[in-house]
């Protein structure tokens, strides 16, 4: 059956999702410094990396402080991507989300408790409000951000251009910036097709980069060095593979 590992695959998200809503529902108000729910969205994500059998092979682990707290930034290549983050990197996790999903039923409500950052992409005023709103998230909790700057998955492996906000966060939050590089993930689900296909996703993790001595005239050169270390890669996989 063609679609017989996408549909177990969908089954599973669908359980996970429901279980780690409910279970971060319950819990998010009193957990405060969001430790518990880091937990629960890392169990949420082996459960949906599990169900789809694809390894996923990390490297610069090393690199990173689990007691220290950091801006992750990394291509976005596939559905797979967030679940592949999260299952690996051992922080709790916050995300800056569209608004429109919190008005999702339970998964809204579970983001919420979560603590994620609700951003408004549509006015730029109110996009401004959420990246001080992150700020004084990030403060408060022991949680981590997660970015993907391309702000939606490519069609190629071309990487699109990064969007200004995530970098202006880390100049002015002054919480080191972690390059982080999928590589293989579009070959397993490719945008807008529900197929699955075997596959190895590559996760690489580079050397935090320090911020606590920018501004926000510092933003569009962090931007371009997180971009190029992460164009690097790629291009290296992809001269790889043609090789």
């Amino acid at each position: 059956m063609k679609y017989g590992r996408s549909i177990w695959v969908l089954i599973n998200l669908i359980l996970a999702t429901l279980f780690a809503a409910t279970a971060v529902i319950l819990v998010g108000a009193f957990d405060k410094r969001k430790r518990i729910t880091g937990a629960i969205a890392r169990f949420w994500a082996k459960w949906v990396m599990a169900s789809t059998g694809v390894s996923v092979h990390v490297t610069g682990l090393e690199n990173i402080d689990p007691r220290q707290q950091y801006i992750f930034v990394g291509n976005h290549e596939s559905a797979l991507d967030i679940p592949v983050a999260i299952s690996t990197l051992p922080v709790s996790p916050v995300f800056l989300a569209k608004k429109e999903l919190f008005s999702v039923p339970v998964f809204g409500w579970g983001l919420k408790a979560a603590g994620m950052v609700r951003v408004d992409r549509q006015h730029r005023d109110k996009a401004k409000e959420s990246v001080d709103r992150a700020i004084n998230a990030i403060r408060s909790r022991d949680v981590s951000v997660i970015i993907y700057p391309e702000g939606t998955r490519s069609m190629d492996d071309h990487l699109l251009p990064f969007k200004k906000g995530g970098f202006l966060l880390a100049v002015r939050s002054g919480i080191p910036v972690v390059p982080i590089t999928i590589l293989g993930a579009q070959s397993v689900v490719s945008k807008n097709s529900l197929q699955l296909n075997p596959g190895k996703i590559t996760f690489i993790i580079d050397h935090p980069i320090p911020t606590d001595h920018m501004d926000d005239s510092h933003r569009d050169i962090l931007l371009s060095q997180v971009r190029n270390i992460i164009l690097h890669h790629k291009t290296e996989f992809i001269v790889g593979n043609q090789s």
